[in-house]
């Protein structure tokens, strides 16, 4: 796809060069986590995974869907791929033995530690084109769309 001047062509081929500057940037982010993370092969969304795991104190996999606006499927089969690679656990809910909860194993917050310093790193490098202000301003309007889509 050639690339056009910012706005040329009007709002159609705005939003074109929107969605392909989207996508873009989450090739970027995911080579640069990629690279960052030493030699694991985890998506910038597992990573995201484990983080939220870790903050939320064992949640349940309907908590994990909601929070990555995922069907409970779709959370089940990224969740299954950490507990294979033993990052994450299945264990029994106290209050209720019937319902199981996903938790942080100690593998994986040795990578999350790792991996969220490098991921920082590798991000610093990507976002450091920008000044503060536009950083600012990047975070107030993705803020903004997902309040929007939330």
């Amino acid at each position: 796809m050639p690339r056009m001047k910012p706005g040329a062509g009007g709002p159609k081929s705005n939003m074109e060069e929107l969605i392909s500057h989207v996508f873009i940037m989450g090739r970027v982010m995911r080579d640069r986590m990629q690279k960052h993370i030493g030699g694991w092969q985890c998506s910038l969304l597992e990573v995201e995974a484990l983080r939220y795991v870790k903050e939320a104190g064992r949640p349940h996999m309907r908590e994990i869907a909601k929070n990555f606006h995922v069907t409970p499927p779709a959370a089940t089969l990224m969740i299954d791929r950490l507990v294979t690679m033993k990052l994450l656990a299945r264990v029994l809910d106290p209050g209720d033995r019937r319902s199981v909860r996903v938790a942080l194993t100690a593998k994986g917050r040795k990578l999350l530690e790792r991996g969220m310093a490098k991921k920082i790193d590798g991000m610093k490098k990507i976002f450091g084109t920008l000044t503060p202000a536009e950083r600012t301003q990047f975070v107030h309007l993705i803020r903004k769309i997902i309040k929007a889509n939330g």
